[in-house]
């Protein structure tokens, strides 16, 4: 699987916003996580359009409904028309409401929804198994501490975190992160754990 981020090129504050190309030979699929807010995200997608002559899009996926992670939502929609999903039922657009455990499926990769509520209440993780990656959204992956205070459902969800096999995390913001990384959840989850959890 090929992953873009469409806002790399951004001089704007924007969420990155990570195009998977999903494709095998007898289906075209692309996954978008994320839209962010530059213009230039719908920009690429249109010069994917020109290059191909083919919907450069299938599926949004949002990581939360912040407006930099969603602002170009509905101008997406309106002209690429892809199935929108998202774990907020009160954000415009969404044609799929997500819930934790939730799989969807693009060419042979599949992108499972990991309910993370902490940074918003709608906050998912999208792990994809075939590649060993997830995309995080703003969900912070590195707990530094243990004087914090937080709810049992955001330690559930780094419990499913610590028990999958993740070669490379794409964030919300930020380069992506290769190194280490059963070492931070790891620990992330050690601190989580000595945390006040409510």
């Amino acid at each position: 699987m090929n992953i873009r981020n469409l806002t790399e090129k951004s001089i704007i504050y924007t969420s990155n916003a990570w195009l998977c190309n999903c494709d095998k030979p007898e289906k075209w699929c692309k996954i978008l996580i994320d839209t962010g807010c530059d213009i230039l995200a719908i920009d690429e997608l249109r010069e994917i359009k020109k290059r191909t002559g083919r919907t450069p899009l299938n599926h949004v996926i949002l990581t939360h409904n912040h407006y930099d992670h969603a602002q170009l939502l509905c101008a997406i929609k309106r002209e690429y028309e892809p199935v929108i999903h998202a774990s907020s039922s009160y954000t415009q657009g969404v044609d799929h409401v997500l819930n934790d455990g939730d799989v969807i499926t693009c060419g042979s990769f599949h992108f499972e929804i990991i309910a993370i509520p902490g940074h918003t209440s709608d906050s998912v993780c999208i792990y994809c198994p075939e590649e060993e990656v997830l995309f995080s959204g703003d969900t912070p992956i590195n707990i530094w501490g243990s004087d914090n205070t937080y709810e049992q459902s955001f330690v559930r969800g780094f419990e499913i975190l610590s028990k999958k096999k993740i070669r490379a995390i794409y964030p919300g913001h930020g380069e992506v992160i290769h190194s280490d990384i059963p070492g931070i959840i790891r620990q992330s989850l050690i601190n989580l754990k000595n945390s006040r959890i409510i």
